[in-house]
């Protein structure tokens, strides 16, 4: 009985979350604490399901919703899609699904196979690899195969493979080639990570003063960012906060 309360409240309380964040009235959040069980069934069929046909931030945020009631779940459908066919496509989905899970060395078995033959240069599973393997501690490959992706796609611009790259680098203890690839990629980095991690190495590099312009060019460009946009990017922000003083 009392694990299957906490049910009912975590269900609740992420049903709270998707209510607060697509802005859905405040009584939502007495029904849905006052009735864990019952308040929940009824603002997924009253709120969450309608919504998902709605605008893309109500999709979102009934995505985020789901993830936190089932985290799982695109995990299971991306690998029901994988017995069915082992498709390059199919390889991808599970494969991201399994990083988002924290589980990179099941990921990059996925991505090995996905880039053998015909898509052994295709731009987002060579990404995909680079990440499964950063993450799974194989820096070295990594670095490779971002080489590999860089050569194949010489003008094409990845700001997220670029900013593994820097990662890579700095990394692999090639501080001076990661603090020119931070440079790089934040000029075009979408939000504020780039910077941050660029602050973050430019401090382990003893650089204090320009780490703190960078901490402060974060705070400024927040001050006149949109609310969702500082909301997406709080953990940078409130990152900045702490290391400008």
């Amino acid at each position: 009985m009392p694990v299957f309360l906490g049910a009912h409240v975590l269900i609740a309380l992420a049903f709270a979350v998707h209510a607060v964040r697509s802005g859905q009235p405040i009584y939502w959040l007495v029904i849905l604490f006052m009735f864990p069980g019952l308040g929940s069934l009824v603002y997924a069929v009253t709120v969450v399901l309608p919504g998902l046909g709605q605008s893309p931030q109500a999709r979102r945020a009934g995505a985020a919703a789901r993830r936190l009631i089932d985290p799982e779940r695109e995990l299971r459908t991306a690998l029901h899609q994988l017995e069915i066919s082992r498709t390059p496509g199919n390889l991808k989905r599970a494969g991201e699904a399994l990083l988002a899970l924290e589980r990179p060395r099941e990921a990059l078995d996925l991505y090995r196979e996905a880039t053998e033959g015909a898509f052994r240069e295709d731009a987002a599973l060579l990404q995909g690899r680079a990440q499964a393997e950063f993450e799974s501690g194989d820096v070295g490959a990594a670095l490779q195969t971002l080489e590999t992706l860089k050569s194949a796609h010489p003008t094409l611009r990845l700001p997220g493979a670029h900013l593994l790259y820097a990662r890579a680098l700095e990394a692999a203890g090639r501080r001076e080639e990661a603090l020119a690839e931070y440079e790089a990629v934040s000029g075009y980095f979408p939000g504020a990570e780039a910077q941050a991690r660029w602050a973050m190495a430019l401090e382990a590099d003893g650089r204090r003063e320009a780490a703190r312009e960078r901490w402060q060019h974060i705070l400024s460009a927040a001050r006149i960012a949109p609310q969702h946009a500082r909301r997406m990017q709080k953990r940078w922000i409130d990152l900045a906060r702490s290391r400008a003083g």
